[in-house]
């Protein structure tokens, strides 16, 4: 009897100890399952709240801007001194905003919807800038080809949001100027883009304001050298923001520094101001931009340096656009993004906590 009952005793304590074991793996395996599902933190759900807060405003710009061209058509049309011409341009314009306005329209649906989903997605976060590679922007902006060009404008008035500030940057000193938040953010996304370059990909750094300056230590440049990508960081920080901006030029420059171009991308806030040595650009009384010196210049004639540089020297490759504000450029949202769109591009004018 004795032994039958230390038996049982070896018995129950193996049973013990099986259950244990059993519980233990249940424990981990749950713990496991729990860190790989972690909701997305407060934070990001903060930050996807702000982006939607800003596409529902350019939702509202985008209306207010295609009510206003659609009232310009019927006056333009009901004007018989009005020129054909400028009734077609007007309606071109009046196309690239009712195609802007759908684009925003479905950015406000994609972020509630990525807002919804917020609690279960994963919490990994897209845009460090120490990353390269395959990481994307929440809107689909995406680095990749073989063969890349990137155009930072640093003109004027990349320097701030605000007319008032930029004029007064403009008198400033280079610090002054390299220290406006928007430019701040400018190098930040210029930065951005260069962290997530294919390691196989070659590139082309480009600064534009009223000329251009190929940066880096050689006008093309290997992704996966990192004292290349290092020199163009190094001549990123030393730009100042100053003068107009001639996209004409720069995407000629661009064009002539890498050839077979497949990917061009472009930092700028609004529509050129100025066009330098385009002998087919065609001056009015009101728009003179070759010479560089008018002291201002409407938007009429700003969208229409644009839309000759584009037909007359941009490359026909996928090109996108990262689109900082400014105010007084209400033509600039609806005619870049019909630009990028005609190429396979994409255009953003990302909220003001990115990158």
């Amino acid at each position: 009897m004795f032994k039958r009952r230390a038996e049982q005793g070896v018995n129950l304590s193996f049973l013990d100890v099986m259950a244990c074991g059993l519980g233990a793996v249940l424990l981990i395996l749950i713990v496991i399952k729990f860190q790989a599902y972690t909701a997305v933190p407060s934070t990001e759900i903060e930050r996807l709240q702000q982006q939607l807060a800003a596409a529902e405003q350019r939702v509202q710009t985008a209306q207010a801007q295609l009510d206003d061209m659609s009232a310009q058509v019927k006056q333009a049309q009901a004007d018989g001194q009005i020129s054909k011409a400028r009734v077609e341009a007007l309606q071109v314009i009046q196309q690239a905003a009712q195609q802007a306005l759908a684009q925003q329209q479905a950015l406000v649906a994609q972020l509630q919807q990525s807002i919804a989903a917020a609690g279960p997605a994963k919490a990994d976060d897209p845009v460090a800038l120490s990353g390269s590679g395959e990481e994307q922007y929440l809107l689909g902006l995406k680095v990749e080809g073989q063969r890349i060009g990137i155009l930072i404008d640093t003109s004027a008035s990349m320097t701030d949001e605000q007319l008032i500030q930029v004029i007064r940057r403009k008198i400033g000193s280079v610090q002054q100027k390299q220290q406006g938040p928007k430019w701040l953010r400018t190098k930040r996304v210029a930065k951005w883009l260069l962290a997530r370059l294919p390691n196989n990909a070659q590139v082309s750094v480009i600064s534009f304001n009223s000329s251009t300056q190929v940066l880096g230590l050689r006008a093309i440049n290997s992704a996966k050298v990192e004292s290349s990508m290092q020199a163009i960081v190094a001549d990123i920080d030393a730009l100042v923001p100053e003068h107009g901006t001639d996209l004409y030029t720069a995407l000629k420059t661009m064009r002539s520094t890498l050839e077979n171009l497949d990917a061009l991308y472009i930092i700028t806030d609004g529509l050129p101001t100025m066009v330098a040595g385009a002998p087919g650009f065609r001056e009015t009384k009101n728009c003179k931009p070759l010479s560089g010196n008018m002291k201002t210049i409407d938007g009429d004639c700003r969208a229409r340096i644009h839309q000759f540089s584009v037909a007359e020297a941009a490359p026909k490759v996928p090109t996108h656009i990262v689109l900082l504000p400014l105010e007084g450029d209400p033509l600039a949202p609806a005619l870049y993004w019909n630009w990028a769109n005609a190429t396979g591009g994409l255009m953003i004018s990302p909220a003001g906590s990115w990158p």
